[in-house]
């Protein structure tokens, strides 16, 4: 819901999904390195940096392509002053419908807000 925070779409998280191109048996690799920053472990794949920001590093994401075919389709964009990768609006909906856990509905409802929004400010 971060990258659909800062495209938007009103609403809350209480962490950033970083999604990785890395198998998932080498996830350590990049919590040993958030370690190293500075970072403190939460849990597997998650961790608290120094402001506090929860970071939870994932390695698939739930009713989308791999990482690969999805990557160009992203956007560039400012997530707390550094330039990262976002994943557009619509495969940020089209994975919350595949998981579809309470909080998903409610966030699908504002990203088709968002994007209706969207489409009537470029006509």
């Amino acid at each position: 819901m971060a990258a659909a925070s800062i495209q938007g779409v009103p609403g809350s998280t209480i962490d950033v999904d970083l999604w990785l191109d890395l198998p998932a048996r080498d996830y350590m690799r990049a919590v040993n390195l958030a370690l190293r920053l500075g970072a403190q472990a939460v849990r597997n794949t998650v961790v608290e940096l120094a402001d506090g920001t929860l970071v939870n590093f994932i390695y698939e994401v739930t009713g989308l392509p791999v990482f690969a075919k999805v990557i160009s389709r992203a956007k560039r964009m400012k997530l707390q002053g550094v330039d990262v990768a976002v994943l557009p609006l619509e495969l940020i909906q089209k994975s919350k419908a595949a998981i579809g856990r309470p909080k998903d509905l409610l966030h699908i409802e504002l990203i088709r807000q968002r994007l209706a929004v969207t489409k009537r400010m470029t006509k």
